[in-house]
């Protein structure tokens, strides 16, 4: 999800400080919003919803951290072709992988690699075409009451009310694996979360961006031009995007006027841009309001109402 290729670019560019594993305890005390459809679809690929999402929750507690967890609302009609993209292929996956259950019965694959090989394939086919119903969410929603933990519907798209409740201060970061998260300005940006080992690798935008030597402003208009969730159609990459970059900085050095901005320059000078307009449209998007979300009141624990919720999955407390 998000820009192509941004994580190896921004590793390969970036300080190890800038970019670097973390203990959740290192979190203690921070309140951090979280991108919650990333975790519904990790926890139900791992068959384990309710049971994940409650060692999640208890994992952050004990840590003292507290979260905010934002859930999706409807998405913007720019997201359509992406959706529609997203459809056909869980559908292609689906037959892929009934396909090849038909051969798991097959009696001339006899060696053990071959099954084994045979039953990741159909694994990591299965993850591909998972879909959140509305009985889970209600679920999860359910577990988070009865743990005395926030959630909030967003109006729109989940990670830009995560941005707005850290760019207010009323929350330290956000955990996301989305790469989209980077264009809305999120001072730290939390992914790759592991509950066994009980990290997770921050990034701490600001200095990427001295890493970089690149404005906000400049790493946002390269990222949208390379292509984001709202514009998947340009013919467009990061690799060749940054190029441009580069040799738009050469024409701002050597200029004797006022030099034009970067997209405008692109425009006409080159043929990299094929639609102007809708580049400014989803560049945009990206502009979260200032607003502060609302203040959040405490909500109290019934740990007998998660006990119960958590027998149903096989839980026993002892």
């Amino acid at each position: 999800m998000g820009i192509k290729l941004l994580n190896r670019f921004l590793r390969d560019n970036c300080k190890r400080s800038s970019i670097k594993k973390i203990g959740l305890s290192e979190l203690k005390g921070k309140t951090v919003a979280i991108d919650t459809s990333i975790y519904l679809y990790k926890f139900l690929g791992e068959n384990a919803l309710i049971e994940h999402m409650y060692l999640f929750i208890s994992i952050l507690l004990n840590n003292s951290i507290k979260p905010i967890f934002i859930f999706d609302g409807k998405p913007p009609p720019e997201k359509r072709d992406l959706l529609l993209q997203r459809r056909q292929n869980k559908e292609e996956a689906k037959m892929k992988y009934l396909e090849l259950l038909e051969k798991q019965d097959d009696t001339s694959i006899k060696s053990d690699d071959e099954k084994r090989d045979m039953q990741k394939e159909l694994e990591q086919l299965k993850l591909k075409f998972i879909r959140v119903k509305e009985q889970d969410v209600c679920n999860v929603k359910e577990l988070m009451d009865a743990y005395g933990v926030h959630y909030i519907d967003a109006k729109g798209e989940a990670d830009e009310l995560c941005a707005q409740y850290v760019k207010s201060g009323k929350a330290w970061g956000c955990f996301t694996d989305d790469m989209d998260m980077f264009l809305y300005d999120c001072p730290y940006i939390l992914r790759n979360l592991s509950m066994m080992n009980r990290t997770v690798t921050m990034y701490d935008r600001n200095a990427i961006l001295r890493d970089l030597d690149m404005t906000n402003k400049q790493f946002c208009e390269i990222m949208v031009l390379s292509g984001t969730d709202y514009n998947i159609h340009s013919n467009t990459s990061l690799k060749e995007t940054i190029h441009w970059f580069y040799e738009y900085q050469n024409y701002v050095k050597n200029t004797h006027t006022r030099p034009l901005g970067f997209y405008t320059w692109l425009y006409r000078n080159t043929k990299y841009i094929e639609d102007y307009l809708m580049l400014l449209r989803t560049l945009q998007m990206f502009q979260c309001s200032d607003d502060a979300p609302e203040d959040l009141p405490d909500k109290s624990q019934n740990i007998n109402a998660v006990k119960k919720i958590m027998s149903k999955d096989g839980f026993i407390f002892i």
